[in-house]
């Protein structure tokens, strides 16, 4: 079994979120172009989910450089007697990202890891998603300020299934982490609150699954760019084309001296 590659995430302070005047130039840029028309109406106040934007304070840690990928979602599976999530059940490519897991199999993959290398596993929580995807200079997407569906794997890049995990490792983010945009959507740690001084957004995922909806990032290929901007807050929401759940783990740095 092959060990993660891992990347160093050091820390810093995130501006999280969006302000009122880059939540505005993010529903002009992108209302015309969403995968599926009728997400107009309600577009603004998804994206209002992100406002305001204010700082947080991230301490170091490590991180998968890609996301999990079948061959060693395989190995889990085999071992615990683990249901096969879609992308197993059809045979993806070994190294293309796992999808299909629910949130519970994640957290349960991260323990089974732990337990076989000794390394506290965990999900990231979404300020730590946000900070590994924009960095101490807030960037827009993990690749850079501006959408290239050649940067990523998105409904954009015209794929219509997903890559292999290395495929955009040309285009990683400010800190070496690749592939946090588009192929699948990753889970987080975090649950859906709104942030200090944001109002809460009662939308279609609340009537759904529920106020306290866990918050999934990153967009994949089955969604439109705007999923995969840095600042983007999803959830599981039960349409199909939501599906494409995966995740990528990581684990506190070691102290000083430890």
């Amino acid at each position: 079994m092959s060990e993660p590659r891992t990347a160093r995430v050091p820390g810093g302070r995130l501006q999280r979120g969006s302000t009122a005047e880059e939540v505005e130039a993010c529903v002009a840029d992108w209302t015309g172009r969403l995968v599926d028309p009728s997400y107009a109406e309600n577009f603004r106040d998804w994206i209002m989910k992100e406002h305001p934007r204010h700082p947080v304070l991230v301490a170091g840690f490590e991180a998968m450089v890609y996301p999990v990928d079948n061959a060693l979602f395989a190995d889990f599976c085999a071992e615990t007697a683990t249901p096969l999530p879609e992308s197993l059940q059809v045979n993806a490519p070994a190294d293309h990202p796992v999808w299909g897991v629910t949130l519970d199999q994640a957290e349960a993959f991260a323990r089974w890891l732990e337990g076989r290398d000794g390394r506290p596993w965990r999900l990231p929580r979404e300020a730590e998603w946000e900070w590994m995807a924009r960095g101490p200079d807030g960037r827009a997407y993990p690749f850079g300020e501006r959408f290239d569906p050649a940067c990523c794997n998105t409904v954009e890049s015209g794929r219509g299934e997903t890559t292999p995990v290395d495929a955009f490792a040309r285009n990683p983010s400010w800190c070496g982490v690749v592939d946090l945009a588009g192929n699948v959507e990753e889970w987080t740690a975090s649950r859906y609150a709104p942030y200090p001084g944001g109002r809460f957004i009662a939308d279609d995922l609340i009537k759904l699954v529920g106020p306290r909806y866990p918050i999934l990032r990153g967009g994949s290929f089955l969604l439109g760019g705007d999923l995969c901007r840095g600042a983007r807050r999803h959830g599981p929401h039960p349409g199909p084309q939501f599906r494409i759940t995966g995740f990528r783990l990581v684990h506190d740095a070691p102290r000083a001296g430890g």
